[in-house]
C-alpha cells in the first residue's frame, strides 16, 4: 500500500505539537489508504492537572487550552509546507486540513478568542523547525508503516530530544 507523504507528515506534525503541549495528548496515527491521514488529540488528564486546570467539559473553553490546541490544529498543514519547502515534489492541501480549520475556529470561539490565527502558525513553524528531525523520522516511519503507536512515535521524540542535549 502506498500512503502520501504529505498526510505523513501533516500526521507527524500534530503529534509532535501534542507531545510538546501543555494540555494535550495524542492516540495512535494511521494514513487511510484514500491519502488522508487520522489521529485524535484530546486532553491530557494529567497535563491539565501538572498546570493547575481541573479536567472537565469547561476546561475545552479556557483561553489557555484553546490556544495550545490551536498551535497543534494548525500545525499539520504547517509541517506539509515546510516539508515541501525541503522536497518541491510535495503539494501541501489546505483542503486536506478543512476538518483541523472547523475544529480551531470551534476552539476559539468556545474560548471566546480571535478567529485570526497567524500567531498560532507562526508557534507551530517555529517549534516543527525546532524539532524538525523528529517530524521527519514519525513522517518516515508512518510512510514505512501506514501508522504507528503512540509508544513508538514518543520513542523518536525521546531519541531526538537527547541528540539534541548532547549536541549542546
Amino acid at each position: 500500500m502506498t500512503w502520501k507523504p504529505e498526510s505523513a507528515y501533516h500526521e507527524a506534525g500534530h503529534a509532535l505539537l501534542a507531545h510538546l503541549s501543555c494540555f494535550h495528548v495524542v492516540g495512535p496515527i494511521n494514513l487511510k489508504s484514500g491519502g488522508d491521514g487520522g489521529l485524535i488529540v484530546g486532553l491530557s488528564r494529567s497535563k491539565c492537572l501538572a498546570a493547575g486546570k481541573a479536567v472537565g467539559e469547561a476546561t475545552k473553553r479556557d483561553a489557555e487550552v484553546a490556544r495550545d490546541l490551536a498551535v497543534i490544529l494548525v500545525g499539520g498543514l504547517a509541517a506539509e509546507q515546510i516539508a515541501a519547502d525541503a522536497d518541491r515534489r510535495l503539494r501541501p492541501s489546505a483542503q486536506a486540513a478543512a476538518l483541523d480549520h472547523a475544529l480551531l475556529v470551534e476552539s476559539l470561539a468556545g474560548a471566546r478568542l480571535s478567529r485570526k490565527f497567524d500567531r498560532y502558525e507562526a508557534a507551530a513553524r517555529a517549534i516543527l523547525k525546532e524539532h524538525w528531525p523528529s517530524v521527519d523520522a514519525l513522517a518516515r516511519l508512518l510512510l514505512r508503516n501506514g501508522g504507528c503507536s503512540i509508544d513508538a512515535a514518543e520513542a523518536i521524540f525521546r531519541a531526538e530530544a537527547r541528540a539534541s542535549r548532547r549536541a549542546q
